[in-house]
């Protein structure tokens, strides 16, 4: 989430968001001493690369990331390794080459009751000024409540699921019931209470794991779930038991719950039912659920290499098409996949902006797609500098384990001693990279107009030819 920076007009931010681009020398180490310059041992293919030997952020992947929603100073990241690290991310200043330094960590070597097995999900409390406590999700079947202590996190509370959790999340609202939602590998969001300590129910309605969970921003007792059996649920979690399922999205209803005699359609249409075992949002599992900022839309992501955006009042699906591009292939152990949305309020009117990282677990090429939320419109790739494209191993390290991996996003307002924007992605070979947009100083240069006036005619000489093939056969029809 974006905290409210005032120095920036949304038009500001819409052009420091599309022209963000890589800063490759902002790095990660979790090392307690800084790491050693480049220098003539350090491998060709790692110089190749762009990489500091042993500048890695966990000893294996990074699995997700998470940012204090007050001042957005504090990152939090969580591994394979497994273990969770703090990032001050003022620490660098304005300097263009930087390496964070974790000033607080946990590890199952370092505290008993630490997590034994990969981190699945984290999160920041949302409601602290100063970032004191985080929650967190491991394939060893546990939500632990921990203490940000520098230069310690202590493990505070243990929450027993019985079952794999695969994400979290908080409902956003301060005088919301304390709740933590968690999807789980049992088919179930089970609802954790902050008060009594206990993992008190499920919300049953789904026939295979939910992999992602996202409470509504306007509504505190909506909450949107994601499975693997293709569906995606709407909660009302005043309700118990089976009632609590009130409604499902439906990727073949562009029309969506609208009364007879209202909205553009005939006085006899008849409106299906709100909640359908048989309704699908996507033909394969649903990896993500985001809500927008202001809860007028939902946003969800499927294997079947969609990426979806449906009216959260009627759950009409809005029929965006984000085009071609769009991989999210099926991988070899579930997890939680979302897109980043930039919050409404930060974008001018009409430029709100997702952006996705694509997954091709046969041909990752660490890329990332930013579009035009409303429309669907491609505004912008972003590749990991280095890679060689349709290189399916890095570093000698398999898919799963390589930087073209990208596991998680995340961003902020108003970077490093105002700066301009920040995104940080989590990627598979341990390290956590950063991606940076100054502080617009007046109207692009000449030499910045003609750079975007040649990229334009690139995309749209690209764009011809891919439509082109679209055709049919002109000569054949003449014939």
């Amino acid at each position: 989430m974006l905290p409210d920076y005032p120095m920036y007009t949304s038009a500001d931010t819409t052009r420091l968001v599309h022209n963000l681009e890589p800063a490759p020398g902002i790095r990660f180490s979790s090392r307690k001493a800084a790491p050693t310059e480049r220098s003539e041992d350090v491998a060709p293919l790692d110089q190749e690369l762009g990489a500091i030997a042993d500048v890695f952020a966990h000893k294996s992947g990074v699995n997700c990331l998470a940012i204090d929603q007050f001042e957005g100073r504090y990152m939090i990241s969580g591994g394979a390794d497994p273990s969770i690290h703090l990032w001050d991310l003022e620490s660098r200043g304005s300097e263009a080459e930087h390496v964070h330094q974790s000033c607080a960590s946990v590890s199952k070597s370092s505290h008993v009751d630490a997590h034994t097995h990969a981190i699945t999900s984290l999160s920041i409390y949302p409601f602290d000024p100063v970032p004191s406590t985080i929650f967190s999700t491991a394939h060893d079947g546990t939500l632990k409540l921990s203490a940000l202590q520098p230069p310690a996190i202590i493990p505070v509370h243990t929450f027993s699921l019985d079952c794999t959790p695969y994400s979290h999340s908080f409902s956003s609202k301060p005088g919301s019931t304390l709740l933590v939602a968690v999807g789980t590998s049992d088919r179930s969001v089970r609802l954790v209470d902050l008060r009594s300590g206990l993992s008190t129910q499920g919300l049953p309605g789904h026939n295979g794991a939910v992999l992602s969970v996202a409470w509504a921003p306007h509504r505190p007792y909506l909450l949107a779930s994601a499975s693997v059996d293709n569906r995606v649920i709407i909660f009302d979690v005043r309700r118990g038991g089976h009632n609590s399922a009130i409604a499902t999205l439906d990727m073949d209803d562009p029309v969506g719950l609208v009364a007879p005699g209202t909205g553009p359609v005939p006085a006899s249409f008849e409106s299906r039912a709100a909640f359908s075992r048989s309704a699908r949002a996507h033909n394969g599992p649903v990896t993500g659920v985001r809500w927008t900022s202001t809860g007028s839309h939902i946003v969800t992501t499927g294997q079947d290499s969609r990426i979806r955006v449906w009216d959260s009042a009627t759950g009409a699906n809005t029929l965006v098409h984000f085009g071609p591009r769009v991989r999210n292939a099926s991988s070899s152990h579930l997890a939680e996949r979302v897109p980043l949305i930039v919050p409404r309020g930060a974008m001018s009117p009409g430029n709100e902006t997702l952006l996705w990282p694509n997954f091709n677990e046969q041909d990752d090429r660490g890329e990332i797609f930013m579009f035009g939320l409303r429309e669907g419109t491609f505004i912008k790739r972003l590749r990991v500098p280095g890679l060689m494209a349709g290189s399916q191993h890095v570093r000698g390290r398999s898919s799963a384990l390589s930087a073209a991996r990208i596991n998680d996003l995340v961003w902020r307002g108003n970077g490093a001693s105002g700066g301009g924007i920040e995104l940080f992605s989590a990627h598979g070979d341990g390290t956590i990279r950063a991606w940076v947009s100054h502080d617009p100083d007046g109207e692009p240069s000449e030499t910045e107009e003609a750079a975007q006036a040649d990229r334009k005619r690139k995309r749209d000489v690209l764009d011809e030819i891919y439509h082109g093939f679209l055709r049919p056969d002109q000569s054949s029809l003449r014939g």
